[in-house]
């Protein structure tokens, strides 16, 4: 049985939580029920997981809206959780909002206690793909693979506010809820 859909946030993204995240209608009738805005254009068929990142990029007002494959991609290329980088900059940089000018560093990289910058990059995608390779080779690699493994070496300490804000925003990416 479907409904009527009149919004992205009244959309149940049913597949959303599924290993391949799979939308697609199969009837004509189904792809009536699911025509709204710019989020079902996008997705069309297949893998509907760039679509979430970057509903979420927008729901927060992120200066990276449209860069939701592109985190979905250099995560799979680094064998991580397509939802950790973007998860990681919400809680280090509000997705990029609270940076320092100019540094497209939204994972708050190299910037270590006590100091107000720290790596610059000069695109976000730069950053995305740097940052990834980076925590594939000295994270992933030795096994460090959630968020409540990596929080030991990502902010020399066992935060457990740090764990709770990555992993909740991992929750959120995810959301079955729009």
């Amino acid at each position: 049985m479907y409904a009527k859909i009149s919004s992205p946030k009244a959309f149940n993204l049913l597949s959303a939580s599924s290993s391949r995240n799979i939308i697609g209608p199969q009837t004509e009738r189904e792809n009536s029920y699911l025509k709204f805005g710019n989020v079902l254009s996008a997705i069309k068929s297949g893998d509907a997981r760039g679509v979430l990142v970057d509903i979420f990029l927008e729901r927060h007002g992120s200066p990276m809206i449209g860069l939701g494959q592109e985190f979905v991609d250099t995560a799979e290329e680094n064998s991580m959780d397509w939802r950790f980088l973007p998860a990681l900059a919400f809680q280090e940089s509000n997705l990029g909002k609270k940076i320092p000018k100019g540094s497209y560093n939204p994972f708050g990289w190299g910037i270590h206690t006590g100091e107000k910058s720290g790596v610059y990059f000069d695109s976000w995608e730069e950053g995305i793909h740097t940052v990834a390779e980076d925590i594939k080779k000295n994270y992933i690699d030795h096994g460090l693979t959630t968020p409540s493994e990596i929080v030991t070496r990502y902010t020399s300490n066992t935060n457990p506010e740090w764990v709770f804000a990555v992993q909740n925003a991992m929750e959120e990416i995810a959301s079955e809820e729009y």
